[in-house]
């Protein structure tokens, strides 16, 4: 099963190779909801979880093929394949469709491999395979921007990967194992172990991204394809808050503890910076982009916090954020159908598009955490944790989704009110569905946020053990 979740893309991609013509969107759609069923069926039934299946390729060095999920990653997998299937269905007209799907599954494949390695070479190739088809789908069906943007953070993020494949050789080669489980019982200095936890908190911070790592995240966002936006920001980004979670804390305890106050400091600036950023934007996917670096940076408090009330937060806020911050890139682009640009306009569109609005509304209520919608629970259970630990850093942290609501106002008010515009439509029944589903998904996390701490306790360790 869990190698499955890693090879039906990836078939998925070979077929996309060959003449099938408009069955390519059909099957990258089927693959992204087969991960999810798969990976939700086998929690729930009980199959797989905590377990890891070995292969050993080169054992005098510890090197293996260790694969296997836990609670978080099982999570993570139903979310990316969820994700997926969503910018698969969002992917019409594309041109070159089947190049496009061969690499839009790809990247799904490499994704999936992020979640179920259990060796740090696994990862690794998997962390870097992903960046591949990433740069070729910007390159190839970006933006006028695309260029510039795809070297910007291909640049950014093979530096970090440097810094990374540093770390792991260091690390692998002095424990001779590249074991999860393995060198969670490997004993380091602390001085060694802050060095290791810098050299990999350099690639995940680039890529979460954390303050001030985010140089080319909007320009990233603004010139992808809309169903590529979507994966990079509510999955992409959540590789490296797993990587944190499931690397950096029980690997380097200490390390971690000492850089805590720092990386603490870094996220909540980040929060607060994206979050006043985003108030000053008049374009919807830069308001998304910077709204996206407050919400990612306000789950890595969770994460640096890494207490009981902190990790369980940080993985529900980022299910929630890779649900709302998907459905405002698709919400976003359908705007940008009727009104010709991303622009504000002239506003008055709720007239001609109520559902369009209530939608918009929605999305934005979810992500500031009104509750009843899935970003209250983890941001309340982020906000706690940080005021139990620092109160400066929470009453900080608190400000995030405050200004967060005013810059939703604003959005809504220059978009949907004033005087009724002379054009526009409202969504076609193929639009709202998509959003709907996910709508209602973010409802459910919202009034049941313990069933997606249930379903991770089902699928393997606790959260709080996966720090030690």
């Amino acid at each position: 099963m869990v190698v499955a979740v890693v090879l039906i893309p990836l078939v998925v991609a070979a077929a996309c190779a060959l003449p099938i013509g408009r069955l390519a969107r059909p099957l990258a759609v089927l693959s992204g909801l087969m991960t999810a069923g798969s990976v939700a069926a086998a929690v729930w039934l009980g199959i797989g979880g905590g377990s890891v299946d070995l292969y050993y390729w080169a054992a005098p060095l510890g090197a293996q093929l260790a694969v296997g999920w836990d609670g978080w990653s099982a999570i993570m997998l139903m979310l990316s394949g969820a994700l997926f299937a969503a910018g698969a269905a969002a992917s019409g007209g594309v041109p070159r469709p089947r190049a496009y799907f061969a690499l839009w599954s790809l990247l799904q494949g490499a994704v999936a491999g992020v979640f179920v390695s259990r060796d740090l070479l696994l990862f690794f190739a998997s962390h870097e395979a992903l960046v591949v088809p990433l740069v070729l789908l910007l390159w190839g069906w970006g933006g006028p921007d695309r260029r510039a943007a795809t070297r910007r953070l291909a640049a950014m993020w093979l530096t970090g990967s440097s810094l990374l494949l540093t770390g792991i050789l260091a690390l692998g080669v002095g424990a001779h194992t590249f074991s999860f489980a393995a060198l969670s019982d490997y004993r380091l200095a602390e001085t060694s172990q802050i060095l290791l936890a810098l050299l990999f908190l350099a690639a995940f911070a680039m890529r979460l991204p954390l303050f001030p790592f985010h140089a080319w995240l909007v320009r990233a966002y603004v010139t992808a394809p809309a169903p590529v936006a979507v994966v990079l920001a509510g999955v992409i980004s959540k590789t490296a808050v797993y990587a944190i979670a499931r690397i950096c804390l029980p690997l380097f305890p200490r390390g971690m503890a000492d850089l805590g106050p720092y990386l603490l400091a870094l996220a909540t600036v980040g929060a607060l910076y994206g979050a006043i950023l985003a108030t000053r934007q008049r374009d919807t996917r830069r308001v998304i982009a910077y709204a996206s670096l407050a919400e990612v940076d306000l789950i890595a408090v969770g994460v640096f916090v890494a207490t009981p009330e902190g990790l369980p937060g940080a993985l529900i806020a980022s299910v929630s954020h890779g649900l709302l911050v998907a459905i405002l890139a698709l919400l976003a682009a359908a705007l940008a159908r009727r009104l010709g640009s991303f622009g504000f306009g002239p506003g008055g569109l709720g007239t001609r598009a109520p559902v369009l609005m209530a939608l918009f509304v929605l999305a934005i209520l979810g992500l500031v955490g009104v509750p009843g919608l899935s970003g209250a629970p983890g941001q309340l259970l982020i906000l706690a944790a940080a005021f139990a630990v620092s109160p400066g850093i929470g009453l900080l942290a608190s400000l995030v989704p405050i200004i967060l609501a005013a810059c939703g106002a604003f959005l809504l008010r220059a978009v949907f009110f004033g005087h009724p515009a002379a054009l526009g439509r409202d969504l076609g029944w193929r639009e709202r569905g998509l959003v709907i589903v996910l709508i209602a998904i973010a409802i459910v996390v919202g009034v049941v946020p313990r069933s997606v701490a249930d379903l991770a306790d089902r699928a393997g360790p606790a959260l709080t053990e996966l720090r030690r």
